[in-house]
């Protein structure tokens, strides 16, 4: 990524080895769960290290299981956890967390310091980010991005599930026990929607970009407006994560990060307000 944009706080991550760390962590986007068939609904985590350097960090496959005996994590909470980095992950801020360790503090969604942190981690250019990313598979895969303009927010169709997902969906069902399969099928629903921003960054010559929002929030505001179809719930959609960011004198900066099966490209996992 150019020096041009890089902003000065930034420091990147430790080069991979294979020794485990101990590091305390403030959680900024949490993904959706996916399944797995032999671990069942994981999710994502990503943030910022907060002891030492900070630079960003995202931990793989956290257990999404209501009934599981991690404690459930949401945005700006500090985790602290042991965790090492992932060797079949070339992105360097891949690392895999030892479950029994990971350990959550709630207080920080009432941190007021958490915003200076998040601000002077902000970056200008997404375009040499994919750049960067188009080249080199071990290369930066996560950076908050100041958006310059926003163009519009596009509702649509989710896909049918992968047939791997699916494969794993069912393999996880059949080995549960009754009593836990309606909370598993209630967990892995996929939503009817999928919202996506396009936007320019501040790139002099930027190309646009146009990235999926892939929030644990837009799953969970479908599943609470179940009796919603169609047009209402578009509708709902797109006041509830479009209207808050179009504020007039509002600065937004968008948490963006790589897909581990195609690393060029880049979702949105949080939007973060700046300013306004």
């Amino acid at each position: 990524m150019s020096e041009l944009y890089r902003t000065p706080h930034y420091e990147p991550p430790p080069g991979k080895d294979s020794g485990a760390t101990r590091m305390q962590v403030l959680v900024t986007g949490v993904t959706p769960p996916v399944p797995s068939a032999t671990h069942g609904a994981m999710t994502t985590l990503v943030g910022l290290r907060l002891d030492g350097p900070q630079h960003w960090i995202r931990f793989d496959e956290i257990p999404a299981h209501p009934l599981s005996q991690a404690a459930p994590v949401r945005r700006y909470d500090i985790v602290t956890a042991v965790a090492q980095p992932d060797p079949a992950d070339p992105r360097p801020e891949s690392w895999r967390v030892h479950d029994a360790t990971l350990r959550v503090r709630h207080e920080a969604r009432r941190w007021r310091g958490r915003a200076a942190i998040l601000h002077r981690h902000a970056e200008w250019s997404m375009c040499d980010l994919e750049d960067s990313a188009a080249r080199r598979p071990d290369a930066q895969s996560l950076a908050l991005i100041r958006v310059a303009e926003l163009r519009y927010v596009r509702v649509n169709r989710t896909p049918v599930a992968p047939p791997a997902e699916r494969w794993s969906a069912a393999t996880w069902r059949r080995t549960e026990p009754d009593l836990f399969r309606p909370v598993v099928r209630d967990l892995l629903r996929r939503p009817p929607f999928t919202v996506a921003y396009r936007y320019h960054c501040h790139h002099p010559v930027c190309r646009s970009h146009v990235q999926e929002l892939r929030d644990r929030d837009v799953v969970a505001f479908q599943q609470r407006r179940r009796r919603y179809c169609g047009l209402p719930l578009r509708r709902a959609l797109a006041g509830e994560f479009w209207g808050p960011l179009c504020q007039p004198g509002r600065e937004v900066a968008f948490l963006v990060g790589s897909r581990r099966d195609a690393p060029t490209r880049f979702d949105v996992l949080d939007t973060v307000v700046l300013r306004g």
